[in-house]
């Protein structure tokens, strides 16, 4: 039995005496706890002399706690039951069973994906207290650095020192347009030509994905009248929905609309548009263990899964 000090005080010679004062017994305490009687004997005196107070009368038929003793005992208990409860804690967080996860996402998607993987998650491990942050992706990247989230899922791949990461989806972008817009009674593929005109809702041109979804458009001679930009995907997605324009967003954003019927997908002829990719991050010099471990497997898994349906 390994023992640790606390307050001066060594764990061992805490169990010990818990056992000697419940048994009433040298001989049965060391028998329950597979210690030499002469061991128990030597410890228990090395404690008296430690807290400065006789614990036990000794007698013919064993042992009997002093006043001292008994005061003392209230407080050995309450200590080694907090331990224990401590060390419990711990094996139900090892195991994942328990704890606090943090979780930074980026807000689209927060939205659109991650309910579906985390209602599995949180009802297999209702005792992990899961809180979520959103945010863009570079302030959810910070976010982690700062130590003020666990994982973090963004729009991004990343490869920085001391961040492990890993792509969880690649989902592609869609080129919509609002139920009974002209271009989307347009029978077969469409040609640049045919967007000419056609007013465009913008998503924070000043990302770089994002620059290189509006690059590959304007290259292509699609966006000629930027109608107005935003810095939500669910408002661009809402402005889309109202009639005001033609939106690029991620396929998972707007598969409901599509299905529905209220979006319509375009088809360009040559306009190839580059795949969004999702990544869940964590610290590489923290532990992962628990539910950091758990959940970030979750995500891996539950990605692809989550988008297909």
């Amino acid at each position: 039995m390994p023992g640790k000090e606390a307050g001066g005080l060594d764990l061992t010679d805490l169990r010990i005496f818990r056992e000697v004062a419940e048994t009433g017994s040298f001989s049965r305490a060391a028998q329950r706890l597979f210690l030499a009687q002469p061991t128990v004997s030597h410890r228990m005196a090395s404690l008296e002399q430690s807290i400065g107070a006789q614990l036990f009368v000794r007698s013919g038929r064993g042992v009997q706690l002093t006043p001292a003793g008994a005061l003392f005992l209230q407080y050995a208990r309450t200590g080694l039951e907090s331990l224990d409860q401590g060390s419990r804690a711990i094996e139900q967080y090892l195991a994942g069973r328990s704890g606090t996860l943090s979780l930074g996402c980026a807000t689209s998607t927060a939205t659109y994906i991650l309910p579906q993987i985390l209602r599995r998650y949180v009802a297999a491990r209702p005792d992990v207290d899961v809180r979520v942050r959103t945010g863009l992706s570079h302030a959810v990247l910070d976010l982690l650095l700062a130590r003020q989230v666990d994982l973090a899922l963004v729009r991004l791949e990343v490869h920085q020192p001391g961040v492990a990461s890993q792509v969880v989806l690649r989902e592609p972008v869609l080129l919509v347009a609002p139920e009974g817009h002209r271009l989307a009674r347009h029978a077969g593929s469409l040609t640049a030509e045919d967007l000419r005109g056609a007013p465009f809702l913008l998503y924070h041109r000043e990302t770089d994905y994002w620059a290189q979804i509006y690059g590959v458009l304007q290259q292509g001679g699609a966006m000629v009248h930027p109608a107005m930009e935003l810095d939500a995907l669910e408002a661009v997605r809402a402005m889309v929905l109202a009639g005001l324009g033609l939106a690029v967003l991620p396929a998972s954003s707007v598969q409901e609309d599509l299905v529905q019927g209220r979006m319509h997908r375009l088809d360009v002829s040559g306009l190839m548009l580059p795949d969004r990719v999702t990544s869940v991050l964590r610290r590489a010099d923290t532990p992962f263990v628990g539910p950091v471990r758990e959940v970030w497997d979750s995500l891996c898994a539950g990605f692809g899964e989550a988008f297909l349906h």
